[in-house]
């Protein structure tokens, strides 16, 4: 029997609801495209794989699982499994998640999440928390 709640094992604290599977690429998008520094350039969710830009960027990036928290907000869990070593340190390490610019989350986002209050992670810091198996940021 296949067991499709195998995910969890990733967010362990996630409550049982519908997620989305993402790639988080960091920092502020430049003119060109780019995303450089902290922060959240993009959030690509499966819906819009195929809507990736076909030249390579230089952007770091990691695995996540979008939920929505007991307030409504926005919570991604972020598996180590799911980045690089140097993507951790540099975003995880400091235990305080930067955002400069605020972020606007697509339609496709807010239409997987049902419960979802928000349309934008907001300028700020938030808080990581530490788990077993990776990091949980709620905006």
């Amino acid at each position: 029997m296949t067991d499709y709640n195998n995910s969890l094992r990733f967010a362990p604290e996630t409550r049982i609801s519908p997620f989305v599977n993402a790639d988080v690429e960091f920092g502020v998008m430049q003119a060109n495209g780019d995303c450089v520094g902290i922060g959240i350039c993009r959030i690509i969710t499966t819906h819009q794989v195929l809507e990736r830009p076909t030249r390579s960027r230089r952007c770091l990036r990691a695995q996540a699982f979008l939920n929505v928290s007991d307030a409504g907000r926005l919570e991604m869990f972020f598996p180590r499994s799911g980045m690089l070593p140097c993507t951790e340190r540099a975003f995880f390490s400091r235990r305080m998640f930067a955002v400069p610019v605020p972020v606007f989350l697509a339609e496709a986002i807010q239409e997987s999440l049902p419960g979802l209050k928000q349309h934008i992670i907001a300028a700020g810091l938030y808080p990581v928390r530490e788990e077993a198996t990776g990091y949980r940021v709620v905006f």
